[in-house]
């Protein structure tokens, strides 16, 4: 296919988030571009062209083989799953209006690893279905609390932050100058502080293009957690987001940690789908909860 070669095995046996580079595939509609990531073990492909998937699917499975990667995730219109489930996709989620508040997303996957596509830890994510249900309609906690946004100086401390929170992180969101760069960028951080420390933050990463935002980068210290500053803070920035006029907002959580599920569910979000073994967060790789909801 013409894909830039693999780096060597010895690359991948303890990845890291420099391993991760954006790379070109051809089809016969054009370039796509994919982002190789052996730090989860897979590709990425997001929002290809419409017109573009005819024979997308079958390209991407031929980068992932030749790169050695064991699972494929693409986020692309719904016009377009067609194509993909011919290719031997699976579709994991699908969030209305993702696209300028006018066309759905579909999450699509597959795996050349059959036990890639199975949940990393059913019961984990089977209980925090059932406490999902159990909280559904009830109001929690909501602190009445001033947040902030978050500056290109406040980079190392949100930074440090993060990586206490997550032993893995599918992005460098540990790294300040990673942090500060996103801020620069205009993606859109939200942080609390008590006596001069910020003890709780979360993230807007702006889709720029299909006018959407995902809120990530969700973390509050331990000694501060169940006071309701998440959804907060989480509140806020879908405030920022309407003054943007984003019309649409989305979240991939851990299956496993009901916390953050309830949190989105309370804010107003919707469960869409669950993508197996997604990526490295926390403990490895783990199944990731797709929300969304319109703004």
């Amino acid at each position: 296919m013409g894909i830039l070669a693999p780096q060597s095995i010895d690359a991948f046996v303890e990845p890291s988030h420099g391993d991760i580079r954006r790379v070109e595939v051809p089809t016969p509609q054009g370039m796509v571009e994919l982002t190789d990531d052996p730090y989860s073990d897979r590709i990425r492909c997001d929002h290809p062209a419409m017109g573009s998937s005819e024979f997308l699917g079958d390209a991407l499975i031929e980068a992932a083989d030749e790169l050695g990667r064991g699972r494929i995730v693409a986020f692309v219109d719904t016009r377009m799953t067609e194509d993909f489930e011919s290719a031997g996709f699976d579709v994991e989620a699908i969030m209305p209006g993702f696209y300028g508040g006018e066309h759905d997303c579909a999450v699509v996957g597959t795996s050349d690893l059959t036990q890639r596509m199975d949940s990393a830890d059913l019961s984990a994510a089977q209980l925090t279905d059932q406490i999902l249900a159990l909280k559904k309609g009830t109001p929690g906690l909501h602190a009445v609390i001033e947040t902030e946004l978050g500056t290109v100086a406040d980079a190392p401390e949100i930074a440090a932050l993060l990586d206490a929170t997550f032993d893995e992180y599918p992005t460098p969101s540990g790294e300040a100058e990673y942090v500060a760069e996103q801020i620069r960028e205009g993606h859109v951080f939200r942080v609390y502080r008590q006596a001069d420390e910020i003890v709780a933050c979360a993230s807007a990463y702006l889709v720029f293009d299909a006018r959407t935002a995902e809120l990530t980068d969700c973390a509050t210290k331990p000694s501060h957690q169940g006071q309701g500053y998440m959804r907060t803070l989480l509140m806020d920035l879908m405030d920022d987001l309407r003054n943007l006029e984003y019309p649409t907002a989305f979240t991939l959580a851990r299956a496993a940690i009901p916390g953050v599920n309830v949190a989105f569910q309370r804010c107003g979000f919707k469960l869409r789908g669950r993508m197996a073994q997604s990526c490295r967060i926390g403990r490895g790789l783990e199944d990731m909860n797709v929300w969304s909801r319109r703004l």
